[in-house]
């Protein structure tokens, strides 16, 4: 019987050096990253840094509303105590102020008395009224305000126009007097007030 022959490239030699197997699941041979595991990362470092930044102008957005609600607040406490410096003026209505809200409004002048020496208490509420409107003016973008006498109360409204967001603010028009906010015109925001004089 003769003995069988197997080609060489069947045979093994015992004595050659064993191969090296780059394979995914071995790591010990593995040197890097490939290339779609730096774009998966990639990919999600921006959509946390986007999200990041999405925060970040909110959060100004969000400041900047409370500030101007601070201030509305400070000026209607403004208004409130000067009304109640001046009762006979308010009392005569020298304080109402009806106006359909407009954000170009321009400074009002501050009227004088006609004797110096003793102002009434109608042109006190006159000049009162006007020093208020043009303080709305300097520290608020578009600042303007209502008053309503109601008996011996103020209905007072503060009104404002905000840089335009997609969010929605704590406040918005529906605070406002309806009769102040046109059907077709802009949208303030508003803060409400009633104070008891």
């Amino acid at each position: 019987m003769r003995a069988l022959k197997w080609p060489k490239y069947l045979m093994f030699d015992h004595r050659a050096t064993p191969v090296k197997t780059f394979s995914r699941f071995t790591h010990k041979y593995q040197t890097g990253a490939s290339m779609l595991e730096v774009l998966i990362a990639i990919l999600i470092m921006s959509f946390g840094i986007s999200g990041a930044a999405l925060l970040m102008a909110a959060t100004m957005q969000y400041n900047k509303t409370s500030q101007y609600q601070m201030v509305a607040l400070q000026i209607a406490t403004q208004l409130a105590e000067t009304m109640r410096a001046n009762t006979d003026g308010f009392m005569a209505d020298a304080y109402v102020k009806t106006n359909t809200y407009s954000s170009n409004l321009a400074p009002i002048p501050v009227p004088s008395c006609a004797n110096a020496a003793a102002c009434s208490s109608t042109e006190i509420g006159s000049i009162d009224k006007a020093q208020i409107a043009n303080t709305l003016r300097l520290a608020l973008p578009g600042g303007d305000f209502n008053v309503q006498r109601n008996g011996t109360r103020a209905d007072i409204w503060i009104m404002w126009v905000e840089p335009s967001t997609t969010a929605s603010m704590a406040l918005g028009s529906a605070n406002c007097r309806a009769a102040a906010i046109s059907a077709n015109g802009e949208r303030p925001r508003c803060l409400y007030i009633r104070a008891a004089l």
